[in-house]
């Protein structure tokens, strides 16, 4: 459990970091043919849906009365610091 959660926030950083760098390439280089926009809306889809996962997998359930109940709302915010560009 513990090496999919760090996998999920390894992913999550990494994305962060290619929206940073995106950005940083969009103002400084004004290629044509290179649709940065999109790119970043693509990187924005993949945390979001990594976001999701990690709370998901953060949360602390319990089986009770016939069903699972949400003891603890997981995190949405990977623990390891973020990158630098």
């Amino acid at each position: 459990m513990d090496r999919e959660i760090n996998k999920v926030e390894y992913q999550i950083r990494k994305f962060e970091r290619g929206i940073k760098v995106a950005h940083k390439n969009r103002l400084l280089t004004n290629e044509p043919g290179v649709d940065y926009n999109l790119i970043i809306s693509n990187y924005i889809g993949e945390i979001k849906e990594l976001r999701d996962r990690l709370e998901r997998l953060t949360e602390k359930k319990c089986f009770s009365s016939g069903r699972w109940k949400i003891l603890v709302k997981g995190r949405r915010q990977p623990s390891i610091p973020k990158w630098p560009v």
